[in-house]
């Protein structure tokens, strides 16, 4: 499929490949994959264009077969139920990701470790990364993985370190963060963000108090 396509309402069955998709300005909306599963070879949708995606799948079902992107630059996809470990996976050609809006879907696998959204940096890292949103999806028996994250620690202590490894899609970046101190007792400690290297953030106060820290953390 080239560009400038809508296709709608349709169900694809016994393939190996469901959709390829080769051009740009194309929209995919109630879109049933129901063939080859993953598992076994099969790919639902196949956006083949590197840094030219330039399309949104939205309302489909990925059942038991997932998308492939190359580069993702203007890729939307949203509201999409995703069963049987289906998930998403970016392949990085130059290292691009620009524009890429991945929220409001369903996950449903088997409690198998399986991530919904899953990078292949086998060509090289995913360096020139930009609007990346992956948020609010919800999900069952896979593993999440979103650009924005949410975390706290508690206990006695002066330095706290809260983990994003296991959340965040992309290794070693974090671009903001905001975090709130909570600590009990009549002294006032003095706190400061101290790292945020390796997805992990990194906070320390000057007093050895009972703290509670939340933080939330993002990749865009």
């Amino acid at each position: 499929m080239g560009n400038d396509n809508a296709v709608t309402d349709v169900v694809i069955f016994s393939t190996t490949m469901g959709i390829m998709v080769s051009g740009q300005a194309n929209i995919l909306i109630g879109v049933h994959c129901y063939n080859k599963a993953t598992g076994f070879g099969g790919t639902g949708i196949y956006l083949k264009l590197p840094g030219l995606t330039q399309t949104r799948i939205v309302n489909s079902y990925l059942d038991y077969t997932g998308i492939v992107a190359k580069d993702p630059t203007q890729l939307h996809i949203s509201n999409s139920f995703f069963l049987g470990n289906a998930y998403i996976f970016l392949k990085s050609i130059k290292g691009v990701a620009h524009g890429v809006n991945i929220v409001d879907n369903m996950f449903c696998g088997f409690d198998k470790g399986v991530e919904i959204v899953q990078l292949d940096q086998s060509n090289g890292p995913f360096k020139d990364i930009d609007q990346v949103v992956i948020e609010r999806n919800n999900v069952r028996g896979m593993n999440i993985k979103s650009t924005v994250a949410r975390g706290s620690v508690n206990g006695k202590g002066n330095l706290w370190i809260v983990d994003f490894n296991n959340v965040l899609l992309f290794p070693n970046l974090i671009r903001n963060v905001q975090y709130l101190l909570s600590a009990t007792g009549s002294q006032f400690p003095n706190h400061a963000l101290r790292n945020v290297s390796n997805n992990s953030v990194e906070i320390q106060i000057d007093l050895d108090v009972p703290t509670t820290v939340f933080v939330i953390a993002d990749q865009v």
